[in-house]
């Protein structure tokens, strides 16, 4: 996750920084429309999910996104962090920010 000011952000960054690729297998791709692919989707809301795996594929600069997974470690991680620290550019937890000035 990323937060850009309002002067910093255009729909492009917000498509390709804020989006990610999650990393599945077929059946999961199908079930689920294609998710990995979203950040596709962002850039383009008119390309059908059974589509965006090609579109990736055709364009080199869709092709390297941050890749999210859904291993229980990455699930615990999503509740232990909670707000965003300007100067790491990152989510921390209510603890890691509790210990700055």
């Amino acid at each position: 996750m990323q937060i850009a000011s309002p002067e910093a952000w255009s729909y492009y960054r917000g498509a390709m920084e804020s989006s990610s690729d999650m990393r599945m297998n077929k059946v999961m791709q199908w079930f689920t429309g294609n998710i990995g692919y979203h950040h596709i989707h962002h850039l383009n809301v008119r390309i059908p999910f059974y589509r965006l795996p090609e579109v990736m594929d055709a364009i080199p600069e869709l092709q390297s996104p941050p890749v999210t997974t859904l291993a229980p470690g990455d699930i615990a991680d999503c509740f232990r962090y909670a707000l965003w620290d300007e100067d790491k550019q990152s989510m921390v937890s209510c603890r890691e920010a509790g210990g700055r000035a």
